[in-house]
């Protein structure tokens, strides 16, 4: 691996990390976050000024979706004070001004008052002078600017930020009477292809041993996931701006499905397919509105379909607390979650039923194989292998499982903050 390769690598991962601890933050909380982070000269190791003030454009742009434009809004005629974080006067100016640009390239500039109006307009009278006016000339209108801009760093093969890993994904391929496949069947193909890997490979294989399985690792799950897939997420992701400009930018008969999930796994920076992934699942959210709470309507109400699934195959259902789940299944990698069950089914039969080509291993291997790859892999994958399991091999019982949940945390609430699947599944367990 060449220098350049090893810096790019690198950027990625601080990029992932810092976006992945961001996720539930509010604004002030990330702009403290951001003053650390540009000032800290360990960050000038894998990134630029202008990368880092990227990076946290995009961070900011999130949590502002998070919250909503109204709120959003109402915090620019108070110029962000109530988003402002405490500190110097300079630090909070340049917070300000942050939020300012952002707040422009989403609502459009700020409305002017009657006396700016009015001086504007007396500025332009002035500015005609007593001359004529000459001959009108033919005006080419240029073309309006989508935001957010850094998307476009994503559009094109030649600017890129960071170059995507190579990884062996399920994607459609041109069908075999040498047609070239339209990119919209391509796109749902790929997306509903992945997922679909996804969730194989933690659906649960076993018995139910009496018990109503959670819906991720439930075997009918799948089938109703891709379903929520293909009628509320991905025809309104098609139909947006930054999806159809996509759609432009590769001969996609030719580079195939493999493409776009290297675009969506490359970065969370500059993605467009996982921006209008998450505002899609977003739309489910329940809104509170003057003091209401105003549920998902017509396209942006999946729930039904879901409970409705629920009760036929008899697993228990996800919820709004579970968005962030259904969003981050297209994040995982297939090959990493694939090698980490093997390395588990492995050191099951080690432990608990060697063949006679086998050494047994020792006591408290398979429990410290699944802690191994719970802290090396995405949050609550750990919890749904041990779920996984209890269902999977015969002799992981109830009693393994609880005391698989002590290893999460030392107190009933640090295990429900750290493991909630788990901590909920284990509630349900016969004695």
């Amino acid at each position: 691996m060449t220098s350049s390769e090893r810096d790019n690598k690198t950027f990625e991962t601080k990029v992932a990390n810092l976006i992945a601890a961001t996720r539930h933050l509010e604004i002030p909380q990330i702009l403290v976050l951001r003053r650390l982070t540009m000032t800290d000269p360990e960050s000038r190791r894998w990134a630029n000024d202008k990368q880092l003030a990227a990076v946290f454009t995009v961070i900011l742009t999130k949590a502002v979706e998070r919250i909503g434009l109204d709120r959003f809004r109402e915090a620019r005629l108070r110029n962000f004070a109530p988003m402002l974080p405490q500190g110097p006067a300079e630090a909070r100016d340049e917070d300000a001004r942050v939020l300012a640009e952002i707040a422009t390239q989403i609502l459009g500039p700020p409305p002017m008052s009657e006396a700016e109006t009015a001086q504007q307009g007396f500025e332009r009278l002035l500015a005609l002078g007593p001359a004529a006016p000459g001959p009108r000339t033919a005006r080419q209108q240029s073309p309006i600017k989508e935001p957010p801009p850094l998307f476009a760093a994503q559009l094109g093969p030649n600017s890129g930020i960071l170059p995507p890993a190579k990884l062996r994904a399920m994607g459609a391929e041109a069908s075999g009477d040498g047609k070239p496949i339209d990119f919209d069947s391509l796109f749902d193909e790929t997306i509903c292809g992945y997922s679909r890997k996804i969730l194989g490979l933690l659906r649960a294989t076993g018995d139910t041993k009496g018990v109503r399985m959670p819906f991720i690792v439930a075997p009918e799950f799948g089938t109703c996931y891709e379903e929520i897939l293909r009628r509320f997420v991905l025809p309104q992701m098609r139909a947006s701006r930054h999806i159809q400009s996509l759609a432009n930018s590769y001969n996609w008969a030719e580079v195939g499905g493999d493409k776009l999930i290297e675009i969506i796994q490359g970065s969370e920076v500059n993605n467009p397919v996982l921006h209008n992934w998450d505002t899609r699942w977003g739309a489910f959210r329940s809104q509170k509105v003057g003091g209401k709470i105003r549920k998902p309507k017509g396209d942006d109400n999946p729930w039904p379909l879901v409970n409705e699934d629920a009760t036929r195959g008899n697993y228990r259902p996800p919820g709004e607390e579970h968005l962030q789940i259904l969003q981050d299944i297209i994040r995982w990698e297939a090959d990493s979650l694939a090698k980490a069950w093997r390395e588990l089914c492995q050191l099951y039969e080690q432990e608990f039923s060697p063949n006679a080509r086998q050494e047994q291993a020792r006591e408290g291997a398979f429990r410290d194989g699944i802690m191994k790859w719970a802290s090396k892999l995405p949050e609550h994958i750990g919890e749904f292998f041990t779920i996984k399991a209890y269902f999977d091999f015969p002799r992981i019982d109830g009693q393994f499982t609880r005391r698989q949940l002590t290893n999460f945390g030392r107190s009933d609430p640090e295990r429900r903050r750290a493991a909630p699947f788990l901590y909920d599944f284990v509630q349900h367990l016969p004695d």
